[in-house]
């Protein structure tokens, strides 16, 4: 497991190399076009998949506007938020190495130059959309025989245009690494089935993927998208046989229900600060997007024997402690105390918190914590019953801060 003989130098480099590319190809479709045109194109677009949402599975990506907007804006941001939950499963020592991926739903396939970043050299991408599969083509083709000091640009791409709702994997072809990168909120909208629907496509795919290899879904973070990402996971845990089984690797620190489900109408997702590339920043000024952040909602699962199921042991923290990974922003209460919500590893929220003067807590890297970041404290004292505050006798390790771009 794990991909960590890679510096952050190396990958910082390959990101530069696709992002470039896509950049080029975005530009090579309509070379008239100025960035102020190209952003009027993408707050149209933007409008459409995320205000009233009638682009959805509308097969935009045929549009010649539309397209050369997504290149030059939405491929970046798919594939920079890829790059950081690839980064988070590398991290956590959850990221396999990665030779083949299946991209369902893949426009110009940002998720698998992705997966080329961390190690992948073929990757087969399915969506209704030729034209976005041609500019995939395209990018893989501009990159190969590229010399380069420090890696090979070489990157296979087979694609196929068809309807995800009727797309069976071929025989024989198996699988690292199978993504749906903001594709599968598309499928079945609207139908009363959506979620059996939803479910049992991707029970299809998993015959295809190798033990051990990962199945990643990447949804926006929106209500309208976390929350059924949420219920999806919970079935796709639910749906166990003998010969496929699922365990939770990412974002939750467990494979048990998700305790977010519970509490209605709140999402789960990841954020990160983000230093966008300047054509980025320039467009969605222009556009009048907020781009200062990546959000994402995101589930990944290891295809696991059935007694690998769980990820982590299941006895109980114990009193005064806590394990598990922050699910909101730091929250101030009329006490003065900084308040996290944590999703432990038994499956349950809990919040901890500590006055937001206390010193013991700052040189602890408390009010430091972020979205997204593992932490382990033990010594924590009982304020209610899923509530524990940082006391004199705490002891708190950070684990993990999430990755940042």
């Amino acid at each position: 497991m794990g991909q960590k003989l890679q510096s952050d130098n190396i990958l910082a480099q390959k990101a530069r190399f696709w992002y470039d590319i896509s950049v080029n190809q975005g530009f090579a479709i309509d070379k008239h076009a100025d960035v102020r045109t190209i952003a009027g194109n993408l707050r149209t677009l933007q409008r459409g998949l995320t205000g009233d949402r009638a682009r959805i599975a509308s097969g935009y990506m045929d549009g010649q506007s539309s397209l050369q907007a997504y290149l030059l804006y939405y491929w970046a941001v798919s594939f920079f938020e890829a790059m950081m939950i690839l980064a988070e499963l590398d991290a956590r020592d959850q990221l396999p190495e990665i030779h083949a991926v299946l991209d369902v739903g893949s426009g110009p396939g940002p998720a698998s130059f992705t997966a080329n970043v961390f190690g992948a050299r073929k990757a087969f991408l399915v969506d209704k959309s030729e034209k976005a599969l041609a500019a995939a083509s395209r990018m893989s083709a501009s990159a190969a025989g590229r010399e380069n000091a420090d890696f090979e640009a070489d990157f296979e791409i087979m694609t196929r245009r068809d309807e995800l709702e009727d797309f069976r994997v071929p025989a024989g072809e198996t699988f690292d690494l199978i993504v749906a990168s903001h594709s599968l909120n598309e499928l079945w909208q609207g139908a009363p089935d959506w979620l059996e629907r939803r479910r049992d496509f991707v029970l299809r795919l998993l015959p295809a993927l190798r033990s051990g290899g990962l199945l990643l879904i990447v949804e926006p973070s929106a209500h309208y998208t976390s929350i059924p990402l949420l219920a999806l996971r919970d079935a796709l845990l639910s749906a166990q046989t003998q010969e496929t089984t699922l365990a939770c690797v990412g974002p939750c620190p467990h494979s048990e229900s998700c305790p977010m489900l519970a509490l209605e109408g709140r999402p789960c997702f990841s954020e990160w600060p983000w230093e966008a590339p300047p054509l980025v920043t320039e467009l969605a000024n222009s556009a009048g997007l907020d781009r200062t952040s990546l959000k994402a909602a995101w589930v990944a699962l290891r295809k696991a024997p059935p007694e690998e199921r769980r990820t982590v042991p299941r006895t109980p923290a114990g009193p005064g402690s806590i394990r598990g990974r922050i699910v909101s922003e730091p929250m101030r209460n009329k006490a003065g105390r900084i308040r996290y919500i944590v999703c432990t590893g038994e499956g349950l929220l809990r919040t901890t918190s500590a006055p937001q003067d206390d010193a013991a807590a700052r040189s602890l890297g408390f009010f430091r914590l972020a979205r997204g970041d593992l932490i382990e404290a033990d010594g924590l004292e009982t304020r209610s019953e899923n509530h524990l505050g940082l006391g004199r006798e705490t002891h708190m390790r950070i684990v993990m801060h999430a990755p940042r771009v």
